[in-house]
């Protein structure tokens, strides 16, 4: 029976002092730091993925293609998919919600800005030949 009180009592001491981590914190609201809710906007809003997209006032060969963005540990890569051709961007950047990367179409640079909200992309492709309009949509 001593043996019994023994494991009682140290129950009731564990329990009692685990509410504490149960506790709310006024900080973030609840013990656990990571929300997921704020995970999730992450996860939704991240470029990560396969992007079809169009590109306005281009000659045809240019007009349609696919992007694919991945991440490896922290530094992110982007394919580019078009005219037939696959092309490796340099130069890339994510901040939050923005992608901002360059390729070379033959010979050119072209430097990209995007903006990524949802499954949608939208910003502008700059060249020596000016600058245009790009929207595209995750696969």
């Amino acid at each position: 029976m001593r043996n019994f009180a023994k494991l009682f009592y140290a129950c009731i001491f564990f329990v009692s002092g685990s509410m504490s981590l149960l506790a709310e914190n006024p900080t973030n609201s609840t013990f656990c730091s990571i929300n997921p809710t704020t995970t999730l906007e992450k996860v939704y809003k991240s470029p990560i993925g396969t992007w079809e997209y169009t590109v306005e006032d281009v000659p045809y060969e240019y007009s349609a293609g696919v992007l694919i963005i991945t991440k490896e540990k922290e530094e992110y890569k982007v394919v580019v998919k078009v005219n037939y051709n696959t092309l490796t961007a340099s130069e890339v950047k994510v901040n939050e919600n923005t992608l901002n990367f360059s390729v070379y179409i033959e010979g050119g640079k072209v430097q990209v800005s995007l903006q990524v909200k949802d499954d949608l992309i939208q910003g502008t492709a700059d060249s020596n030949e000016g600058s245009f309009s790009l929207k595209g949509k995750k696969k």
